[in-house]
């Protein structure tokens, strides 16, 4: 039972992010991570198994780097505490907020297992290994590189699909966790319109609130895009106008009326 936003999002807007912690970055980056990997898997041929590969080893990379289990931990420990403060409240559904909490709480415990180290799997994997030393050379994982990863590839598709949820099985509960707590984190937003003075817009943060993401939101059509910066005191946006991939974006000089989301769990 998350709670849900004040603001539907319309198809016609195109949603920009940026995250205002490291934390939400990372969260952010693994979001990238899982939807490349899942697109390749889907799509079920040679060279989509081999980018997924390719993918998963980048992102057990990742993983084990910032060491995510533990962020993980800490922000599903922050929604569990905040969730339980719905109980009792009359406009929350109190056996859907049960279930979901015996839910969160299930994957927080399974996170907290210490042998459970994601990408266990294909660190001692053979074939990831191989393709993993070749990765730091600039198209090092050619057929003619890896013999043996160009007949894995090249194994029926029922084969390949079947080795790639394998080893994603053991991602699961990163890509779980990671879901969840963006889902609520974006589901925690406030929107207010917004104006940018020639194409300037700057906003300090409220500094008793906790921010976590910032989302802004313009219509598709508009020939603009935001470039942002900050962090957990302010933030700043410029406008810029689109006008060809071969030419540099120029700074609009026009009022810009958008959407600005504050994202944030309160701990």
């Amino acid at each position: 039972m998350i709670p849900s936003r004040p603001f539907s999002l319309q198809p016609d807007l195109t949603s920009y992010e940026l995250p205002l912690n490291e934390r939400t970055r990372n969260f952010l980056r693994l979001e990238h991570f899982f939807s490349q990997i899942q697109n390749n898997i889907d799509e079920k041929s040679c060279d989509s198994s081999r980018m997924a590969l390719i993918q998963m080893i980048e992102a057990c990379d990742f993983i084990q780097r910032v060491d995510i289990k533990k962020d993980l931990i800490h922000e599903l420990e922050i929604i569990i505490s905040s969730f339980k403060k719905l109980s009792g409240n009359p406009n929350v559904d109190s056996k859907s907020l049960t279930t979901l909490l015996s839910e969160m709480n299930e994957g927080l415990n399974f996170l907290r297992i210490r042998d459970y180290q994601p990408g266990n799997l294909l660190q001692k994997d053979e074939l990831a290994t191989q393709v993993r030393k070749r990765l730091g050379i600039s198209g090092g994982a050619c057929h003619f590189d890896i013999p043996r990863l160009y007949y894995w590839i090249n194994k029926g598709e029922v084969e390949r699909a079947s080795q790639l949820n394998e080893w994603m099985e053991d991602l699961r509960p990163i890509l779980w966790a990671s879901k969840l707590i963006l889902g609520v984190i974006r589901e925690s937003g406030h929107v207010s319109n917004a104006n940018a003075a020639n194409g300037f817009y700057q906003e300090t943060l409220d500094t008793n609130a906790k921010h976590s993401l910032l989302r802004i939101h313009l219509p598709k059509e508009a020939s603009i895009f935001p470039e942002i910066s900050g962090g957990k005191h302010r933030f700043t946006i410029r406008f810029y106008v689109h006008t060809s991939t071969r030419t540099k974006p120029k700074k609009t000089t026009e009022n810009i009326e958008f959407f600005v989301e504050h994202c944030g769990i309160a701990s």
